[in-house]
């Protein structure tokens, strides 16, 4: 329970932390404007994505900007955006290194995804990012763990953190709902998630390479939409 309390504290300090000056800064270098910067991206949905300052995460390689990316004009499919960008400091200010635009995906209507830092994996930082939506009348988020690697970001895993089918379930049958919990987390080696609701249950993840599994192998519990 000492690695789930250190989690909760750094998630609180990041996850509604307002931009400073070094965020902004950072922005700047990254982006060439501050405030906001709107991105299109090519591809088969040509997106228009408005990027922000979200807030420094210092890696043992330097500084690493995450900017959450909302879509405009999104569609119920559009994900939510996470840009990480690895900086260096000079005496000129930040200097960009590498650009990950976006780094990760995850959510619906394009919606700005939650997101916070944790140390509790291990040696390298920890960005949890957060999304969700409803699909079919089954409303679902999960969270994704992207390690900040020195050659860039990697998803780790992505878990289900809640689930409710109460408006896709037929009438005269019970409704799941579903609440999970990061907890009991060995540094570079393995954590659980513990589901509350409806039923009551936890699944544990292992560490293999550059990966979190499901211990014993096999599907998740959690049912999904």
């Amino acid at each position: 329970m000492r690695a789930l309390a250190a989690l909760a504290l750094l998630v609180a300090g990041a996850a509604s932390a307002k931009t400073d000056p070094q965020a902004d800064a950072a922005f700047r270098a990254a982006f060439g404007k501050s405030g906001s910067a709107i991105l299109k991206r090519p591809g088969q949905y040509r997106e228009s994505v408005k990027y922000t300052p979200g807030g420094l995460v210092e890696a043992p390689f330097g500084p690493v900007l995450i900017s959450p990316g909302e879509v405009l004009d999104a569609s119920h499919a559009s994900a939510g955006k996470l840009a990480a960008i690895y900086l260096k400091r000079t005496p000129r200010g930040f200097a960009v290194i590498k650009r990950f635009v976006p780094a990760t995906e995850t959510g619906s209507h394009g919606t700005n995804p939650d997101w916070r830092a944790s140390s509790a994996f291990g040696p390298l930082p920890v960005v949890i990012v957060e999304g969700g939506g409803t699909f079919q009348g089954c409303t679902t988020s999960v969270a994704t763990l992207l390690e900040l690697a020195p050659q860039g970001p990697r998803e780790l895993v992505t878990v289900t953190i809640s689930s409710d089918n109460s408006g896709a379930v037929a009438e005269g049958h019970r409704a799941t709902s579903l609440t999970g919990r990061i907890a009991r987390i060995v540094p570079n080696r393995s954590f659980e998630v513990v589901y509350f609701g409806t039923k009551r249950f936890t699944e544990r993840y292992v560490r293999r390479g550059d990966r979190y599994v499901l211990a014993g192998g096999g599907e998740s519990r959690v049912e999904g939409c």
